[in-house]
């Protein structure tokens, strides 16, 4: 028996020891593992931080349109015209680099490939942020809708005339309400209703080059827009000026007078939009007579519109998750291109149906009942519109 004790006491200590050697083993291979696996996750981590989908994202739209129009003229033959066309086929890149730096890039390829909006946007704070490169300009409350959001396929007719989508200049550069440039933009007041912060007075203002999309500016005069929007302590009202100066090239080498002004307001919430605006300018038009002498016309032109329509949501089922939208909307458009023309103005009176059945297909219908003053017959035109957004 002391031969046997002292053999099982050794064995016991053998075992003890190398227990404790395999536990250590194991804490440091776990070490290791962990270690391994923490390295891993922060490399992936590195990389993720730098993968193009974290700040990048590609969408865009596509508009197939068709439109139906007569017009009786005085002579009593009637003028007719029907066309389909792909109005609009965009691709739109925006990007997010920091919290503070955004940009955007938006292409159409509808007709000819053509650049519609590339601009860095640098937000400094509530007060001041800067917007640098080609966007659309701060006048007026409609301009800065896109076309899926806008209650009608077009613009009113004085938005179109006057803020840079068919200018009454003619020049073709001048589309999409856009412009080359530099603008500040900001929030100077704001107040504070059930623990929520809302604007009260904000502001855009802005140096462009004048001369529409995609041309260099080569000019000592640039032109300057701006727009106050004033929201008087309701979240979902606001009033809104704006104006626009600027001078542009006309036939040799003259320089024409380009002097827009806008007064508006618009509410709108989850489900009502009402908005109407004035707006008038002062435009300077170049033209020859019949002994090609050269004559500048100053024209004053004038338009309002009011607009509005109410959204109603509702799903294909009860149990559906797919929800769909319907908004009814109305327009009055009044437009006037030269207050010197007796019997100039035109009336349009517009109703429409824009419908989306899900979230990435819009189906617009609209009828336009034109009536000219100068002209006792009435015109019509009938639009629907298919969109496709991705």
């Amino acid at each position: 028996m002391r031969h046997i004790l002292p053999r099982i006491v050794t064995i016991l200590l053998i075992l003890s020891l190398t227990t404790v050697a395999s536990a250590q083993k194991e804490s440091k291979r776990a070490k290791r593992e962990k270690e391994k696996t923490s390295t891993e996750q922060s490399e992936a981590k590195k990389e993720r931080k730098f993968h193009i989908s974290d700040y990048i994202s590609i969408g865009g739209y596509i508009n197939a349109q068709y439109e139906y129009a007569n017009q009786l003229e005085s002579d009593g033959t009637v003028t007719q015209s029907s066309v389909m066309q792909i109005r609009r086929a965009r691709l739109d890149l925006k990007g997010k680099i920091t919290p503070k730096i955004e940009f955007r890039l938006q292409a159409d390829f509808a007709n000819s490939p053509k650049l519609i909006d590339a601009y860095v946007n640098l937000k400094f704070c509530r007060f001041a942020n800067l917007q640098v490169g080609q966007f659309k300009i701060p006048f007026t409350l409609e301009n800065p809708y896109g076309p899926l959001d806008l209650e009608f396929a077009d613009n009113a007719q004085v938005i179109s005339a006057l803020s840079g989508y068919k200018d009454v200049t003619g020049i073709s550069s001048y589309a999409n309400g856009r412009e080359i440039g530099a603008m500040l933009y900001g929030t100077l007041l704001q107040f504070e209703r059930n623990g929520e912060k809302y604007p009260l007075l904000g502001y855009s203002v802005g140096v462009f080059g004048g001369n529409g999309i995609n041309i260099k500016t080569d000019n000592m005069a640039k032109d300057i827009a701006g727009r106050i929007e004033f929201h008087p302590f309701l979240k979902h009202f606001v009033l809104s000026g704006s104006a626009y100066w600027g001078r542009y090239a006309m036939a040799d080498k003259l320089d024409g007078l380009r002097l827009r002004c806008a007064g508006g307001a618009e509410y709108k919430d989850e489900n009502l939009t009402v908005r109407g605006e004035y707006v008038w300018g002062k435009t300077d038009i170049a033209h020859t007579d019949a002994d090609d002498v050269l004559h500048v016309q100053r024209l004053k032109t004038q338009g309002f519109y009011v607009t509005g329509g109410y959204w109603f949501q509702f799903g294909w089922g009860a149990k559906s998750n797919v929800q769909q939208k319907l908004r009814p909307v109305l327009r009055y458009d009044f437009y006037q291109k030269d207050l010197s023309a007796e019997n100039g103005a035109s009336n349009h009176y517009s109703a429409g149906i824009d419908w989306w059945p899900e979230k990435h297909v819009q189906l617009r219908l609209q009828y336009t009942l034109r009536q000219k003053q100068h002209d006792p017959h009435l015109g019509h035109s009938f639009l629907t519109m298919l969109s496709v957004k991705f």
